[in-house]
């Protein structure tokens, strides 16, 4: 199967989309983080897997910065 422009178009958007749900989760966790109060809307383990998340992006991009 040969790579059109169409897929490598639509393989870029996710990847732009995974960044942006990346930064979001970044602000969510820098939220919980700050205020521990403001998690009583989730569920704790929800909590958890959110900075979880987040924590292993940071790892992946600093280790793997053409990915930031």
């Amino acid at each position: 199967m040969q790579m059109t422009r169409e897929m490598e178009r639509e393989i870029e958007e996710s990847f732009e989309n995974d960044k942006e749900a990346h930064v979001l989760l970044a602000l969510i966790d820098a939220e919980f983080q700050s205020d521990p109060t403001s998690v009583q809307c989730f569920d704790l383990r929800i909590v958890e897997r959110v900075k979880q998340c987040c924590a292993k992006r940071v790892v992946f991009v600093k280790n793997h910065p053409l990915f930031e």
